[in-house]
C-alpha cells in the first residue's frame, strides 16, 4: 500500500527505534502496523472521530440451562463520538425492546465518558432505577472505556507513540495461560426476546437442541422458537480464528494484561488482538478482537466489521456504516447532565477494568465493593441490597445455630461484604447454606465467597455441575478472590433438589423450605419459603413486576397475557400446597400478597 511519508511518520519511527532495537521483532512489527495506518495522513493527525454502527451483543450465561446458552440482544443503532485530546467519549444507542404493556418501544441510551468520569441518561425499562440522568459508578465507566479501546486499535497504537516504553515482546506477554474456552454445547441455545403479548420467551436453537429439549419439562413453556444452522458457532469461529504463527506480533503493556497484536507480515494490516481478563463464573478468560473489511476515511484505514469473542464465544459484532474522521463537535456534545457530581472510586474502576465484559453484560450489577443496606422485614429475616443499587436483593435468615443466605447475586465483593455484615450483626453463627434461585449471572455467579466460608450450596439438581465448575476452576492469575485465597479441599457440599421434591433446612426458630419450579425462564429455578413467617422468596418469577405494577397502578392490557413465570409460580404454590401469603422478588424490595399475584394472572 502506497503512502506519503511525513515528518510525523519519521518521528514515529525514531520513537519506536528508541525503545527497541531495529532488529527487534516487536519493534519492526509495530513499525509496520503504523505504516499501514499512516496512509496519506499519519496516525498522529487523528484527533477525534464519529463512528456509526449496528452492534449485536451476546450475553453468556443467560440461556435456559445452567452453563449453557447465550442471550442475543437485537442490533441497536450506535453512534460513538470520541474527542481524543480531552478523553471524551459519547455513546448514543437506540434500540427496540418489548414493552411491559405489550408491543415494542424504542429506547435511547446515552453514555458519556469524560476521563475517568461516567454519566448515563436513559429511560429505565425495568422500573428499577427511576432517575433518567445518573452517575455511572466507576466500575461501569471503566468497563465502557476499556471496551472502546479494544474495538479501536488506533487508540492503542497512539498510546505507544506517546509512550514507547509500553511496547513489549509478544513472547513476554503470552507466557500466561489463555484462560477458559467454551465448548460448543455450552454456547447454545440463544434466547433473544420475551413476547409481552404471549408472555413467552423466543428461543433460537439448533434442531439438535430442540430434539433433546423435548425430554425436559420446562421446555413446553418456550413455545416460540426458531431453528438455526447447527454450525453457527463454527461459522463464527471460522470468521474470528487465525493461525497466529502466520502473523507478525507485538504486544503493549496494559493495566491488567498485555494486549497482543497480530498483523499481516506484508502490509502491516491489523488482523486481530488478544488480551486476558477475569470472569465471575469462569475466572481467567481470553478476549479476542478480529478486524475485517478495512476501508479508508480521510487517509486512515478503519475496520468496518469488528468481532469480539470471550473464551471463544461471541461477545460483540459491530457492523460500521459510516466513520467521520476529525469532525467538528458542538460544545454540547460532551456536557454532562446538570446537577450531577462524579466521584471517582479507584478500587471500583480497577475492578471494572478487570471484569469489563461481565460489567457490560450486566449493567445493574456492579463489580465494586459495595456498602450493604439491610432492612429487617420480619424478625430474624433481613433483606439486603448493595449501594449503589445493583438490582438484586439478598435475603439473610437467622436460625438457631446458623445463618441461611438466599441469592448470592453476581458480585463476589458483594458476597464478601454480606459475610462481614453477618459477622457483625449475627455474630458467632456460621453461614450453613447459600441458596441460589437459578444460574443466571446476576443471581448465582457470586457463590464462591460463601463456599469459602464453608456454606453448602442449595440449588436445583440440574445446576449442580455448573456450580462444581464454578467453585473448582483453576486459580486466577488476574483476580484472587475469596476462594482462591482459601482454596477448595474438594469437600464442598452441593445439595441438588430434584424436580418433584423439596428440601427443608429445619430449625427450631426459623425453617427454610426450598421448592423447584417448572417454568419457561430457566430449567433450574427454585424458590425459598419461610413457613413461620409465611414469606416466599420468588426470585425472578415476576413478583418484582407485580410489585411495580401495584405501586404504579398499572393494569395488564386486555390483549396481553400474563408472564409464563407468574403462572408457573402459582402452579408451584398449588402443586406443593405452599401457604404463602407474602411474596418477595429478587429485583424489588416490596412485599406483595398472594392475592396480588392472582389478580395479575386472572383476566
Amino acid at each position: 500500500m502506497k503512502y506519503k511519508l511525513s515528518f510525523f511518520a519519521i518521528l514515529t519511527s525514531l520513537l519506536v527505534l528508541s525503545c527497541s532495537d531495529s532488529n527487534n521483532e516487536a519493534g519492526k512489527n509495530f513499525d509496520l502496523a503504523i505504516t499501514y495506518l499512516g496512509t496519506e495522513d499519519v496516525l498522529q493527525t487523528l484527533q477525534g472521530y464519529t463512528i456509526e454502527s449496528e452492534r449485536d451483543e451476546y450475553i453468556m450465561g443467560q440461556g435456559p440451562e445452567p452453563g449453557k446458552g447465550m442471550m442475543l440482544l437485537p442490533a441497536p443503532s450506535t453512534r460513538v463520538s470520541h474527542q481524543l485530546d480531552s478523553q471524551s467519549i459519547k455513546i448514543d444507542l437506540i434500540t427496540t425492546l418489548a414493552a411491559r404493556a405489550g408491543g415494542y418501544i424504542t429506547r435511547e441510551i446515552n453514555t458519556l465518558l469524560l476521563g475517568d468520569a461516567g454519566y448515563l441518561s436513559e429511560d429505565d425499562a425495568m422500573g428499577i432505577v427511576k432517575e433518567r440522568d445518573r452517575i455511572l459508578t466507576s466500575d461501569k465507566a471503566a468497563a465502557n472505556i476499556k471496551t472502546e479501546r479494544l474495538l479501536n486499535p488506533h487508540l492503542l497504537l497512539k498510546e505507544v507513540l506517546n509512550n514507547p516504553s509500553l511496547l513489549v515482546s509478544h513472547t513476554v506477554a503470552n507466557n500466561a495461560q489463555r484462560g477458559w474456552r467454551f465448548k460448543r454445547s455450552e454456547v447454545m441455545p440463544v434466547t433473544i426476546d420475551r413476547l409481552r403479548q404471549t408472555g413467552l420467551r423466543t428461543l433460537i436453537a439448533t434442531q439438535e437442541w430442540v430434539n433433546d429439549s423435548s425430554k425436559k419439562k420446562f421446555y413446553p413453556k418456550m413455545i416460540n422458537k426458531a431453528v438455526i444452522n447447527p454450525n453457527w458457532l463454527k461459522d463464527w469461529q471460522d470468521k474470528t480464528s487465525i493461525n497466529e504463527t502466520d502473523y507478525g506480533q507485538f504486544s503493549i503493556k496494559d493495566k491488567l494484561h498485555p494486549i497482543t497484536f497480530f498483523i499481516n507480515r506484508e502490509t502491516g494490516m491489523i488482523d486481530k488482538l488478544t488480551t486476558m481478563e477475569w470472569d465471575v463464573v469462569y475466572g481467567d478468560i481470553e478476549i479476542e478482537v478480529k478486524f475485517d473489511d478495512w476501508k479508508i476515511f480521510e487517509g486512515i484505514p478503519y475496520p468496518m466489521i469488528v468481532r469480539m469473542s470471550q473464551g471463544g464465544a461471541p461477545r460483540w459484532e459491530v457492523r460500521r456504516t459510516n466513520i467521520a474522521v476529525n469532525p467538528s463537535f458542538s460544545k454540547e456534545t460532551f456536557i454532562p447532565p446538570a446537577g450531577l457530581e462524579y466521584k471517582h472510586d479507584k478500587e471500583a474502576a480497577n475492578r471494572g477494568w478487570e471484569i469489563s465484559q461481565t460489567m457490560r453484560m450486566f449493567t445493574l450489577s456492579g463489580a465494586y465493593r459495595p456498602k450493604i443496606n439491610a432492612v429487617e422485614i420480619k424478625e430474624g429475616v433481613h433483606y439486603l441490597s448493595a449501594l449503589p443499587i445493583d438490582g438484586v436483593y439478598t435475603m439473610v435468615v437467622e436460625q438457631d445455630n446458623g445463618v441461611v443466605v438466599i441469592e448470592p447475586g453476581m458480585n463476589d465483593l458483594k458476597g464478601e461484604e454480606i459475610i462481614k455484615w453477618i459477622g457483625v450483626n449475627i455474630p458467632n453463627k456460621p453461614i450453613t447454606h447459600i441458596i441460589s434461585s437459578h444460574h443466571h449471572n446476576d443471581h448465582g455467579a457470586g457463590i464462591r465467597p460463601y463456599v469459602a466460608e464453608g456454606a453448602a450450596i442449595v440449588a436445583h439438581e440440574t445446576a449442580t455441575e455448573f456450580y462444581k465448575t464454578q467453585i473448582n476452576r483453576p486459580k486466577s492469575s488476574i483476580v484472587i478472590d475469596a476462594l482462591d485465597r482459601k482454596p477448595s479441599n474438594g469437600t464442598e457440599k452441593i445439595i441438588g433438589i430434584s424436580p418433584d421434591e423439596f428440601f427443608t433446612i429445619s430449625d427450631s426458630v426459623r425453617t427454610v423450605v426450598v421448592y423447584p419450579v417448572f417454568n419457561g425462564h430457566v430449567e433450574d429455578m427454585v424458590v425459598a419459603f419461610l413457613p413461620n413467617e409465611n414469606l416466599l422468596y420468588a426470585a425472578d418469577l415476576y413478583i418484582s413486576g407485580v410489585a411495580r405494577d401495584k405501586r404504579s397502578g398499572t393494569v395488564r392490557g386486555p390483549n396481553v397475557v400474563p408472564y409464563h413465570s407468574a403462572i408457573s409460580l402459582n402452579e408451584t404454590i398449588k402443586q406443593f400446597d405452599i401457604p404463602a401469603d407474602n411474596l418477595l422478588g429478587s429485583h424489588d424490595k416490596d412485599i406483595v400478597s398472594y392475592q396480588d399475584l392472582i389478580d395479575y394472572i386472572t383476566d
